[in-house]
């Protein structure tokens, strides 16, 4: 029976069947990346759906898997399903240092990018008949500095191939109410701040204007905002000293904003939103 092609094919409907693939309920999210002038950013929401999408939740979208490390990655669809594949990433990580003289250490971007794609295709073995969830409900955003030098922003799709963006991206299906703003008032000249700036606008506005209620922030879980510079190191510095180095890792960390710094962006930006809204209230803005 499991060499029956027509089996198979039967038996993995799910895959294709669009009328299959409308019961998987996705998350709202909206995280946008941006490879800046200066760095990498990934600015995101934190309204988490629960309860087969009845009721709603707070928390951290974008995680920094090692706290000191130099990744940072977000992702839009089930929680648990990412929960499951950074502790994978985690744990893939931590056995390749256990075990050094067998393997190589991850040293550049595309290193970790082989190792993500690995981890997500054993996901699908793993999963079997159920790994429609992965398809549906899996899509992540890195920001990460493995070189030590330049910020590099990446997206890996569902089947775990990397497409790496030199522009900006959102991932989440919160994209779209987001997508004018970012074509009008976005460009890679800006800086992680104004970019930052410009993400946490378009949570609150999609919040305040009631476009669409999964995707927002409360007190306690304000947008996140993670920002990866890139390093610059003296022209002389050719081939920089290990000391050099820590120097300037210490000089650019990876961070993630403070709650005060991500309040005063909100305080920022309302009242742009505010504008917005008194346009709309006093009939100024008309076809």
């Amino acid at each position: 029976m499991k060499d029956n092609h027509l089996y198979e094919k039967h038996r993995n409907r799910y895959l294709t069947d669009p009328a299959i693939l409308k019961l998987v309920k996705h998350d709202m999210t909206y995280i946008l990346g941006a490879r800046c002038c200066d760095g990498v950013v990934l600015v995101g929401d934190t309204k988490i759906t629960i309860d087969e999408g009845s009721d709603y939740a707070y928390g951290k979208k974008i995680t920094r898997p090692f706290p000191n490390g130099n990744v940072v990655m977000g992702a839009s669809g089930i929680g648990g399903l990412y929960k499951d594949f950074s502790n994978r990433v985690v744990s893939t990580i931590i056995e390749m240092d256990a075990h050094k003289e067998e393997y190589s250490p991850i040293v550049t971007e595309e290193q970790f990018g082989v190792l993500v794609n690995k981890v997500i295709r054993e996901m699908h073995t793993d999963y079997d008949k159920d790994r429609h969830m992965i398809l549906n409900n899996l899509m992540v955003i890195c920001a990460s500095r493995i070189n030590g030098q330049t910020a590099v922003l990446t997206i890996f799709n569902p089947y775990g191939f990397p497409e790496p963006v030199d522009k900006a991206r959102v991932i989440g299906h919160g994209e779209p109410y987001g997508a004018l703003f970012l074509k009008k008032m976005w460009n890679p000249r800006m800086t992680m701040e104004e970019t930052a700036k410009l993400g946490i606008f378009v949570i609150k506005f999609i919040e305040d204007m009631k476009i669409d209620n999964s995707v927002g922030f409360n007190e306690e879980f304000l947008p996140q905002v993670y920002c990866v510079p890139d390093i610059i190191y003296p022209k002389r510095a050719l081939n920089p000293s290990k000391r050099k180095i820590q120097e300037m890792l210490e000089k650019y960390p990876i961070r993630e904003l403070s709650p005060d710094d991500v309040k005063y962006y909100i305080n920022e930006v309302s009242s742009k939103i505010s504008d917005f809204e008194n346009l709309f209230k006093q009939g100024k803005f008309k076809l």
